[in-house]
C-alpha cells in the first residue's frame, strides 16, 4: 500500500524544502508542477501588501463565510451547494472516505491525474475500474464507453480538461453523460484546468439539477494561487452539509479568502492572461513537433503532453534536470505510458525556448 502519491515538484529538491535559500529558484525552471506562469491579480498583491501585518496575525472568519458568499454571487450557485476548503486535494480526502466505503466501485479514466486512484485504492480501499482513453484518438473521451465502465459504479471521476493530457469535453458532453448514467452513480468532475478552455464550459451550476453532480473547483492554477492553497467543492445541499461536520474551523487562511474574493473581482486580467496562455502554449507545441521523434497532443490547457518512439521519456528528464528545467515523466500517470510520455507546463516566452532546447538536446545524445 503506497502512502502518498507520486506528483510533481522535484524542483524543491534545487531550491531546497528547508526553504532556507528561495534565491535559488531563479537557477530552475520547475516544469513539472502546473502552476501558472503569470503572477496573481495586481488588486491581489496590493491587497495583501497593505494589510500583510494584519492578515498574518490575524484568525480568519471561521468557515469563511465571505469567500464562499462570493463565489455563489460569481459563479450563480446557492451557497448552501459551496464547501470550501485549504486546496481541492484536501477537500478530496476530506470527502471521499464519506462518499466511499470499501465496498464501493468506483470509474475513473485513464491516463488521469494520480491522486484519485491513490484516494480509492489505498485511502479508501475501495474497488478501481479505468476507462481507457485511446492513444490513437488523442486521448479524447468517449460518452459511449464511459456510460458503459460507469454501469454499476458507485462513482466515475473525471478531471475536464484532463491531466496529464490536456484535453477538454464540453458541457454539453456532461450533460449527456449525466442524463445517460444512472442517478445512483455519483459523478465527481475536476475542474482545476477548465477556465483555460475556451467558452462557459463548467457544469457547477448543473447541482441544482442533478444532485448526484460533485464539482471540485481549485483556484490555485488558473488565478496563481497555489502557495496559499484554495479551493471549494459544489455539490447538492444534502453533500455539503455532511461534508461541514468534518471540515474543521479556520479550514483556509486569512490571507486565502482575501486573494479568493479578490481573485474573481479580477476577470479582465486572467481572461488576458489565458489567451497569452493559448498563444505561448501552441508556439510551444510548435518547437516540440519540430524535434524529430516527438508526438505533442492538441491542449486547451496551461500544459503539453508529448510522447518519443521509444522509452525515453526518463532519459529526457534527467537530461533536462542538468540544465536546470525539471520536467514530469508521466509513467505514475498510465501503466500504458511504459516511459514514453512527458508533460510539460507552458511558462513564458524565454522559459518556453529553454525548456523546449533542453528536450532537443536530450534527444540528440
Amino acid at each position: 500500500m503506497s502512502t502518498k502519491a507520486f506528483h510533481g515538484g522535484a524542483s524543491f529538491s534545487a531550491i531546497g524544502v528547508d526553504l532556507k535559500s528561495l534565491e535559488n529558484r531563479e537557477n530552475i525552471i520547475d516544469a513539472d508542477v502546473l502552476d501558472a506562469w503569470y503572477p496573481p491579480a495586481p488588486n491581489i498583491v496590493e491587497a495583501i501588501q497593505t494589510h500583510l501585518e494584519w492578515l498574518i496575525k490575524t484568525s480568519p472568519p471561521t468557515h469563511g463565510e465571505g469567500l464562499r458568499d462570493a463565489i455563489a454571487k460569481h459563479r450563480g450557485i446557492a451557497s448552501e451547494n459551496i464547501l470550501i476548503g485549504a486546496g481541492s486535494s484536501a477537500l478530496m480526502f476530506l470527502l471521499f472516505p464519506q462518499l466511499l466505503t470499501k465496498q464501493s466501485k468506483v470509474t475513473i479514466l485513464d491516463p488521469m491525474y494520480g491522486e484519485y486512484a491513490h484516494l480509492v485504492e489505498n485511502v479508501v480501499g475501495a474497488e478501481l475500474k479505468r476507462c481507457v482513453l485511446p492513444e490513437s484518438t488523442g486521448f479524447t473521451p468517449q460518452l459511449g464507453e464511459i456510460v458503459a465502465k460507469s454501469e454499476g459504479a458507485d462513482m466515475l471521476i473525471m478531471v475536464n480538461p484532463n491531466s496529464p493530457t490536456g484535453v477538454g469535453v464540453s458541457s454539453e458532453f456532461f450533460e449527456k453523460l449525466l442524463l445517460e448514467v444512472k442517478p445512483a452513480t455519483k459523478i465527481w468532475v475536476d475542474e482545476t484546468y477548465i477556465d483555460f478552455m475556451p467558452g462557459k464550459q463548467s457544469v457547477e451550476s448543473f447541482v441544482s439539477r442533478f444532485p448526484n453532480l460533485i464539482v471540485s473547483k481549485s483556484m490555485s492554477k488558473y488565478y496563481g494561487l497555489s502557495g496559499l492553497r484554495l479551493g471549494y467543492v459544489v455539490g447538492a445541499k444534502e453533500i455539503v452539509e455532511k461534508a461541514e461536520r468534518f471540515s474543521p474551523p479556520w479550514g483556509v487562511g486569512l490571507m486565502a479568502q482575501l486573494a479568493g474574493i479578490e481573485a474573481l473581482d479580477a476577470t479582465d486580467y486572467y481572461q488576458k492572461r489565458s489567451e497569452e496562455t493559448r498563444v505561448l502554449r501552441e508556439q510551444m507545441s510548435e518547437g516540440l513537433k519540430a524535434i524529430p521523434g516527438i508526438t505533442v497532443y492538441e491542449s486547451v490547457t496551461n500544459y503539453l503532453l508529448f510522447s518519443t518512439e521509444s522509452s525515453e521519456a526518463e532519459l529526457i528528464v534527467s537530461s533536462a534536470k542538468l540544465k536546470g528545467v525539471y520536467l514530469r515523466n508521466c509513467d505514475s500517470l498510465s501503466s500504458r505510458f511504459n516511459g514514453r510520455f512527458v508533460r510539460t507546463v507552458v511558462k513564458d516566452g524565454g522559459a518556453n525556448d529553454k525548456i523546449v532546447s533542453a528536450i532537443r538536446s536530450a534527444l540528440a545524445k
